[in-house]
């Protein structure tokens, strides 16, 4: 492994960002962590450096993490992408490795930095043992077929499961809490709930 290493964080939660940096920068090989907001200010910075790791939280407003982590991978490949998130979705631990991600880690264990960051540098990927057990799970044949949401309404639910009320998720995709009723209620449709804890169960069983 070098002597020193580039490492970004793209996460709009600051106080989980603030959390991280902190650890990040205890480690010795890590000299100075950059940090950005959201995707569109990781893309707006001109002169951000090539970085050798970056953490992505998939829930990001607007542009999400998966869609970043395609975008870094086409530019930069030789940047090693670790998505973070609160949700274990079998069809964003795959669409997230599917676009270059080496790494699918659950906030809640997201355990020792230090070790993650060896592993995916020297070549490993690394998934937490939930998403482990979900990716095993996905070839069951008798698992319950997920319906197929868009990209916005998979970010909704994520939120939703998250315990957010509806104002806050339109606060936070910067949405009419009118439009992100009408997902609600898609969501709900497709899922076929009635209520949030319904909701919650069905989104834990199916993705």
């Amino acid at each position: 492994m070098k002597k020193t290493l580039s490492i970004g964080i793209v996460e709009n939660d600051l106080e989980f960002r603030t959390t991280v940096e902190s650890k990040l920068c205890g480690i010795s090989y890590i000299p100075k962590v950059y940090s950005w907001n959201s995707a569109e200010e990781y893309l707006r910075e001109k002169n951000r450096p090539v970085l050798d790791l970056i953490f992505l939280d998939i829930v990001l407003p607007y542009m999400n993490g998966v869609d970043l982590a395609r975008e870094i991978s086409k530019k930069n490949p030789e940047t090693s992408i670790i998505m973070l998130t609160n949700m274990n979705s079998d069809a964003m631990i795959f669409e997230s490795i599917k676009n270059g991600a080496l790494g699918y880690v659950l906030k809640s264990e997201l355990g020792t930095l230090e070790n993650i960051i060896q592993i995916v540098i020297d070549g490993g990927a690394v998934i937490t043992p939930t998403i482990a057990l979900r990716v095993f799970s996905s070839f069951r044949k008798d698992k319950p077929q997920a319906p197929d949401l868009t990209d916005r309404e998979r970010q909704v639910l994520e939120l939703l499961v998250r315990g957010k009320s509806v104002f806050s998720v339109a606060s936070f995709l910067d949405l009419s809490i009118h439009t992100v009723q009408g997902y609600v209620k898609t969501i709900y449709k497709k899922l076929n709930v009635h209520n949030r804890a319904e909701l919650t169960q069905k989104a834990n069983q199916l993705f």
